[in-house]
């Protein structure tokens, strides 16, 4: 299954983080409450599953999801570290994720 953040496909929902390939791309990290999903961060690596196993906000994201962490990949084989940063900063901008599962996201920003 994929959902659309913004103007990019994204590969989810995992559940594991040995479902994640330790490759460049973009990740969403989502809450999902019922129905109803909430984004609690994005980011960027040249190695996702690395980058989100030791990640300094793992712990904020248990914390303050009331339902069910899942992850999201958007995999850029071919963008350098820049162009990865240009789309972190694109979500961040549209979503305005904060960590705490209080911003529902749905259509039609959400398309799945």
């Amino acid at each position: 299954m994929s959902i659309k953040l913004g103007e990019y496909s994204f590969t989810g929902p995992f559940t594991s983080i040995d479902e994640i390939k330790d490759r460049s791309g973009v990740y969403a990290i989502v809450c999902k409450v019922d129905t109803e999903y909430f984004i609690l961060d994005f980011g960027e690596s040249l190695k996702l599953r690395t980058r989100i196993e030791n990640h300094d906000k793992k712990d904020c994201w248990i914390k303050n999801c009331n339902g069910k962490l899942t992850i999201y990949a958007h995999y850029t084989p071919f963008l350098k570290q820049q162009g990865r940063i240009l789309i972190e900063q694109e979500l961040r901008e549209l979503f305005r994720p904060d960590c705490k599962a209080d911003k529902k996201i749905g259509f039609p920003e959400v398309h799945f």
